[in-house]
């Protein structure tokens, strides 16, 4: 099972809030806000795993908040390309509902799972531009940090 975490660049975005009131000693709603989303950017994360069926979770503090698992009959393509900055990425479209993305995950080889599982269901599988190039260099730096 993969895991991935939300990024934390956002952060610093409401950290200015957070800090000028509790400079004032009062507690405001946009404190409590920013504190909730701080919480909610720490606690969430993602697991996923493509063995005969996709299975999907969505993860607060480790427990399983959400989950779905989808049978390859559910999914109408899988499309890998890059998300920026050099990160690949993938996004599984599904015949009904919202799209999954593959983002962030801690190895790009939740991504050659994923065009495993497509090639042996045969479901139709889309390069966009870059992505051959992002997830290669990905991989290497990966080999050469292990």
């Amino acid at each position: 099972m993969y895991h991935a975490r939300p990024p934390r660049w956002v952060i610093p975005l409401f950290a200015p809030i957070f800090i000028s009131d509790l400079r004032e000693q009062e507690i405001t709603i946009l404190t409590v806000l920013s504190f909730a989303v701080i919480l909610l950017i720490f606690g969430i994360s993602y697991q996923l795993k493509a063995d005969q069926v996709i299975v999907y979770h969505l993860c607060f503090f480790h427990f399983r908040v959400w989950g779905k698992r989808l049978n390859p009959e559910d999914i109408h393509k899988i499309v890998f390309k890059d998300a920026g900055w050099g990160t690949p990425a993938g996004s599984i479209k599904k015949k009904r509902g919202f799209p999954i993305r593959v983002v962030n995950f801690d190895s790009v080889e939740v991504l050659a799972d994923l065009e495993d599982f497509a090639e042996r269901y045969h479901i139709r599988i889309e390069e966009r531009k870059y992505y051959r190039t992002v997830y290669d260099k990905k991989k290497s730096k990966e080999k050469q940090g292990a």
